[in-house]
């Protein structure tokens, strides 16, 4: 099966369809390409929790990376710091075994490699032409939307646990 039809199988067993209505374009080109590098990049068993739309949300460890131009974004990896580790592992295949410096890196470099490919993804299509500032890791950082928008939060279990992809969509190319 060609990764982008496994993409289309993982996210139609999953409740994408149903809250797909309420997500703007943006919002689902990049959940359908997140699904498609996670199953090419560290998992192709995955299974998609629930995806779903809230108006704030805390990170303990953020992992994260801005996407700039217009629509700005802000994106973002959460999760149980023992799963966060086997998810590093399973990506960067390292020897990774605790969450330190090593397994933080590789997480923001799986990002940065989806938001990479995303961006020219969409640049090739001729939607619009976006950069991206350097992936960052802060702790304890509580996100609340601006006047417009949500965060969506992707719940993506793997056979370790499961790791929570975040995006948020600035109104207007704002920035955080």
């Amino acid at each position: 099966m060609a990764n982008d039809e496994l993409a289309v199988s993982i996210l139609s067993n999953s409740n994408y369809n149903d809250i797909k209505p309420s997500l703007t374009a943006f919002v689902q080109t990049y959940i359908e390409k997140l699904i498609e590098d996670i199953s090419l990049y560290v998992d192709s068993s995955v299974i998609i929790d629930s995806i779903e739309t809230v108006d704030s949300y805390r990170i303990k460890y953020e992992l994260s990376q801005d996407i700039t131009g217009i629509p700005s974004a802000y994106s973002a990896i959460d999760g149980n710091p023992d799963i966060l580790v086997k998810f590093a592992e399973q990506y960067a295949k390292l020897g990774i075994d605790s969450f330190d410096d090593l397994c933080k890196e590789a997480i923001l470099d799986f990002l940065n490699l989806h938001n990479g490919l995303f961006i020219v993804m969409l640049s090739k299509l001729n939607l619009c032409e976006l950069s991206l500032n350097a992936p960052k890791q802060t702790e304890n950082v509580d996100l609340t939307t601006q006047v417009d928008g949500k965060i969506t939060i992707i719940s993506v279990k793997f056979s370790f646990g499961i790791v929570k992809f975040l995006l948020y969509e600035l109104p207007g190319g704002a920035t955080l």
